[in-house]
């Protein structure tokens, strides 16, 4: 009961630190930004280590420092100079532990079902942001590369788990891309205004997802 209701008490805290930060990236002040931007991602993090079971693996503690980075991240997005390269980065190298975390215990393969729309999706992305990124093309190319394959393990490892956790990991993946698809847009091909809501919002629902999925059993994995 204690568990349940401190459980509880995060997710709530989650969502109402979320709509503040949300709301202020559109009334400001500038502090609350400030303050509940990371806030929010330091309460999913304590969600995770919540649920955390008491057998831990190589995915639990990959996806833990991978919740980690987007912390550096978020602070240089919203930092006053443009600090977007030191964000991508940060943002990169959480996905390459998300990446290490997701294929610990499963077999790589190929299912054209999950692969196939993937790549078109990020074709496409990249292919009418060019225009845009000037010399971010390569840095924006990696990272596309990088998200896709995390989203790619994700959906790999549910079909061959089949568990709640491991769904729930998929659908924090397409969410986190999804996202990360608006924000790409917003800054670099057509601005508009309720840009900030929909990124946020999925991204916020993306990391969530992913800290739930910390709860697999370690037993619970391919052999």
């Amino acid at each position: 009961m204690i568990v349940n209701f401190a459980l509880e008490l995060l997710a709530a805290g989650i969502i109402v630190s979320a709509v503040l930060h949300i709301n202020a990236e559109y009334h400001g002040p500038q502090w609350k930004i400030y303050i509940f931007k990371p806030l929010t991602m330091v309460l999913i993090i304590t969600m995770g280590l919540n649920l955390l079971p008491e057998d831990i693996g190589w995915y639990h503690l990959a996806l833990l420092v991978g919740l980690l980075f987007p912390i550096g991240g978020d602070v240089a997005l919203m930092w006053p100079s443009d600090k977007f390269l030191l964000g991508l980065v940060s943002f990169l190298t959480g996905h390459v532990f998300y990446i290490s975390g997701l294929h610990s215990g499963i077999e790589w393969t190929s299912t054209g079902v999950v692969w196939a729309p993937l790549l078109i999706f990020g074709s496409g992305m990249f292919w009418v942001l060019r225009s845009g990124l000037g010399k971010m093309q390569v840095p924006v190319l990696v990272y596309i590369l990088v998200i896709l394959i995390m989203s790619g393990l994700a959906w790999e490892r549910h079909l061959q788990l089949e568990l709640p956790q491991t769904l729930f990991a998929a659908c924090g993946a397409i969410l986190f891309l999804i996202s990360d698809a608006m924000l790409a847009w917003n800054r670099f091909r057509m601005k508009f205004k309720s840009a900030q809501f929909f990124i946020l919002s999925t991204y916020y629902v993306a990391q969530s997802a992913i800290a739930i999925s910390m709860s697999q059993v370690t037993s619970r994995v391919l052999s």
